[in-house]
């Protein structure tokens, strides 16, 4: 690996690390490991914000429901949408923030700042 890196540094390549994502069988499991779980009754685009180091979509939620963590009802929190940055598609069939009515997150707390747990457990559809 040391090898690889000096090479690559040597002759102006760059490397990207891509992180490894746990695959989470049930919402039981997400919850455990999320810091916040909120459902959302309305999700507004905000920009983008740095996640893991890349730019990363990012959303006003207005929560409906506190599962799980520190929030109130009605707040509004701004959360980073988690991305596959080592995919040729970060969001694979498309942003799962977007397009349906009311969202269960699983949220973590990273700098301060809210993000969906992974590009693929961190959005569910609400109950």
């Amino acid at each position: 690996m040391a090898v690889l890196l000096v090479a690559g540094t040597l002759t102006g390549c760059t490397s990207q690390s891509c992180a490894s994502w746990v695959a989470y069988e049930s919402d039981e499991d997400r919850s455990r490991d999320a810091d916040l779980v909120v459902v959302a009754d309305t999700v507004v685009a905000d920009g983008t914000m740095s996640i893991l180091g890349f730019d990363a979509n990012a959303y006003r939620v207005t929560i409906g429901d506190v599962e799980k963590g520190d929030a109130s009802e009605g707040e509004t929190i701004r959360v980073g949408s988690t991305a596959d940055n080592c995919s040729d598609r970060p969001y694979g069939a498309g942003d799962p923030m977007l397009g349906r009515s009311a969202l269960r997150m699983f949220l973590v707390s990273e700098g301060g700042q809210w993000r969906t747990l992974s590009p693929f457990d961190g959005v569910r559809p609400a109950p």
